[in-house]
């Protein structure tokens, strides 16, 4: 439920953006237990279109977890996702064409990527 009014928040956020040329981003410091919230930015660096298979694949992130596997191209090989997209909620056994915003985070912790991506619209899905 919090992820969820979180991501909205951010969509919020990128609706009523303008369309500058440079992002303004707001980095949090991470919360108590280490969490860091979402990036909320007034204007996206791009906008991609992205596959998304219809199940996890097994992937080592700091630990062993499932990824989402992504492609740019139908044509291309999927790619395991280290991460999430904020406001997409995937269901297993659907294939998804999205666009999200990519959203570049300044000065990022070591730790933490130095992108996030947030859903814009899913363009298609369907069972496979």
């Amino acid at each position: 439920m919090l992820n969820k009014r979180l991501a909205s928040l951010v969509l919020l956020t990128l609706v009523g953006c303008s369309d500058s040329s440079e992002p303004v981003v707001t980095v949090q410091q991470p919360n108590e237990s280490g969490v860091y919230p979402p990036v909320f930015a007034e204007a996206p660096v791009d906008t991609l279109i992205l596959w998304v298979a219809a199940e996890k694949r097994q992937c080592m992130a700091v630990g062993p977890t499932e990824c989402l596997q992504i492609r740019h191209h139908p044509e291309e090989d999927w790619q395991l996702l280290y991460g999430d997209i904020v406001g997409f909620d995937y269901q297993p056994g659907r294939v998804y064409q999205i666009e999200v915003s990519e959203v570049r985070i300044p000065e990022p912790p070591a730790d933490a990527p130095d992108r996030q991506w947030v859903l814009r619209q899913v363009i298609s899905s369907h069972s496979e």
